[in-house]
């Protein structure tokens, strides 16, 4: 037998393999296929982290409104998000930092220019004015720690320098977590693959699919509303402290947390975590539970000590009610609301420690967990890890900031979010470690130019009264409803209805964007002769969107207005970075003509001349050219700018005039 040849069984075998190869290749060959045509037919939403946008034929980045789908699929929930531009490759000498986390992170109730992260920017600039700083908020709200990670993973193709994260009050609710209305609730490994799966397409179309199909089994209850809130995906949903499902949600984020932490090593990224702060003093419990294996003989008697606490305390006899709470709290420990009235009563017998400590207790027992608890901190500030991982103590650094070291309403508007002064000192608490960690500079370099002061840095924020007014507008619309109270939505009366009100109602109701309620806020005080209050509307509207060049030139022009020269050179300058336009040229060659400066003047004029849209303008220009060249003892120059302005607009009275005037009496130009 030739030895060449096989046998059958053996050729037999090798078909067998390929046809089990075949059987097994196939579906994945189609699934490609599938995928390849789904995506160049465009089928799903973008969900990509950054979307692009061309602006003068340069390509910029911002982040991707739609990404909010990959966390809240099959809800109309629509967090708040900011809009800042960067571009790749990175700038030279730029330090990118990217900021993620919820609500807090994303400066809620303010816009972008309200958040830590615009703190921040401020205060990085001051110190190393040469460095391009870029600060890039990335929180969106009701979002938790699933969305940190997620979105962390895709940052180091987008050059970051450094993490920061503000995290940790959305675990139980927001998007993906334990009481979620999403599709896991909270079981992490299928939560991990959901995120990971979205990529693709054709995970998309099974999800719609799935959808469809869902809808076609259960009823329906018509539509969702447009703007669902964080706060009404939680009604109903209280979890007692300590049990399984407070430990998985703890657990999630720990896992979270760990693995952050593990992917920026291998990044070499650092990354800064910061403990989350809460009203203490001013935030009763919403929901406070207690123990439920309590007897009835017990809940009883407990019930009675809670009414005896409650007649001492509107009779203001401090030390009984202290008594007869403390008397109910040994029969229900785990009652939220009891705490906190202990909490009160050794606060106003000046006992601040124990207050704090019973303050904290209340709000580790809250039901309704929108605070992060103390488990929660601990999980973060135990991330530490040397010039890798930093982490600030951000509730420390509230306590030492306020009123008897008792965190309340003085830097926190309701119950956890900050107000701008909050924010401000939360800038101060990330850039401190910043400097421990070495970042832009080590630590001797930061002592040599960190010589602001806290006033100066806050006297130049673009933060606003409109601002104010709008955060307020929010909070106010909020703890009108579950789980602040029950009464519909109201504007408080004390608000003063006045025009600036009329602004901030247009853009919390999404009427208009912030940048239009502030430039009209501009206008309005310049209307009135508030000068130094339009200045800080147009460099807020400035902060807003950097791009705009319309805000630049008349902030510039207010400056002109006020014979602040210097800062309208300033300002023009960083607009012609923006966008190049004659009118900012003219501005320029305006103000180096009035200072004597005729060369300087005439260069500018030259830049502005190409940039013109209209022949008015192209004449005023050269009008403007030929008043220097005389300045400059160059008739001829100036006869043939006089000349060029004519032709541009033939009806051009100051060119006709001048140029009569240079030629002598009895010339027809």
């Amino acid at each position: 037998m030739d030895r060449t040849e096989e046998s059958p069984a053996r050729v037999a075998s090798r078909k067998r393999r390929i046809f089990a190869l075949l059987t097994v290749a196939s579906p994945l060959l189609l699934l490609g296929l599938l995928e390849l045509g789904l995506r160049a037919s465009g089928y799903g939403t973008n969900l990509s982290l950054f979307t692009t946008r061309i602006i003068r034929g340069k390509t910029y980045y911002l982040l991707n409104h739609e990404v909010k789908a990959r966390y809240f699929p099959g809800i109309r929930f629509a967090p708040i998000t900011s809009q800042e531009y960067f571009t790749l490759p990175k700038p030279p000498q730029a330090f990118r930092i990217f900021v993620l986390g919820g609500s807090s992170a994303a400066g809620y109730p303010y816009g972008t220019n309200g958040s830590f992260s615009a703190f921040l920017r401020n205060r990085l600039e001051r110190i190393f004015p040469e460095r391009h700083i870029e600060v890039i908020n990335l929180g969106m709200t009701g979002t938790n720690s699933f969305t940190v990670l997620d979105l962390a993973r895709e940052l180091p193709a987008w050059e970051p320098d450094l993490l920061i994260v503000y995290d940790g009050h959305n675990e139980f609710y927001g998007g993906l977590g334990v009481q979620s209305r999403g599709l896991f609730g909270g079981f992490r490994p299928a939560a991990i693959a959901y995120l990971r799966l979205l990529h693709f397409r054709t995970f998309l179309l099974l999800r719609e699919a799935y959808a469809w199909l869902r809808s076609l089994v259960l009823p329906s209850h018509g539509d969702a509303p447009r703007d669902v809130s964080l706060e009404s995906l939680s009604q109903g949903k209280e979890v007692p402290y300590g049990s399984p499902v407070y430990a998985e949600a703890l657990r999630n984020f720990m896992d979270n947390l760990a693995d952050l932490r593990a992917f920026c090593a291998e990044q070499h990224l650092p990354v800064i975590l910061a403990s989350q702060v809460s009203n203490l003093r001013g935030q009763p419990p919403f929901v406070s539970g207690g123990d439920p294996s309590l007897p009835d003989s017990v809940r009883t008697a407990f019930d009675g000590d809670r009414r005896e606490a409650e007649r001492a305390w509107n009779e203001k006899k401090w030390p009984d009610a202290l008594s007869a709470y403390r008397k109910a709290s040994s029969l229900n420990s785990l009652h939220a609301a009891t705490h906190f009235a202990i909490g009160r009563c050794l606060d106003i017998l000046g006992d601040r420690r124990g207050a704090r400590l019973e303050y904290v207790r209340a709000r580790d027992l809250d039901e309704l967990r929108f605070r992060a608890s103390s488990d929660f901190n601990s999980a973060i500030l135990s991330q530490t890890r040397g010039m890798e991982v930093g982490t600030v103590d951000m509730e420390r650094l509230f306590m030492a900031n306020s009123p008897d070291s008792l965190i309340g309403n003085e830097l926190i508007l309701e119950h956890l979010h900050p107000n701008s002064s909050g924010y401000f000192l939360m800038a101060k608490g990330y850039a401190a470690m910043m400097r421990r960690m070495g970042l832009i500079a080590d630590d001797g370099e930061w002592g040599r130019r960190d010589t602001f002061s806290d006033r100066v840095l806050w006297n130049e924020r673009t933060v606003t009264d409109l601002d104010e007014r709008i955060a307020l507008e929010r909070t106010a619309r909020m703890t009108s409803t579950y789980p602040f109270a029950a009464r519909s939505l109201s504007v408080p009366a004390e608000f003063p209805h006045d025009s600036l009100q009329a602004f901030a109602v247009r853009v919390v109701d999404r009427v208009w964007g912030a940048g239009e309620a502030h430039r009209a806020a501009a206008e309005y005080y310049t209307q009135r002769g508030d000068l130094k209050a339009a200045e800080r509307e147009l460099k807020t509207v400035i902060a807003l969107d950097s791009l705009e060049v319309s805000s630049y030139l008349g902030l510039a022009r207010l400056y002109i207005r006020e014979g602040r020269t210097d800062q309208a050179t300033g300002v023009l300058a960083a607009s012609l970075s923006a966008e190049p336009t004659w009118t900012a040229y003219a501005m320029l060659g305006d103000i180096a003509f009035d200072s004597g400066n005729n060369a300087a003047a005439l260069a500018s004029y030259e830049k502005a001349l190409p940039l013109t849209g209209s022949p008015e303008d192209q004449a005023t220009i050269l009008y403007q050219e030929a008043l220097a060249d005389l300045r400059m003892r160059d008739a001829i120059g100036a006869r043939d700018a006089l000349e060029r302005s004519i032709r541009a607009n033939p009806h051009h009275v100051p060119s006709l005039d001048l140029l009569r005037a240079i030629q002598g009496p009895g010339t027809n130009p």
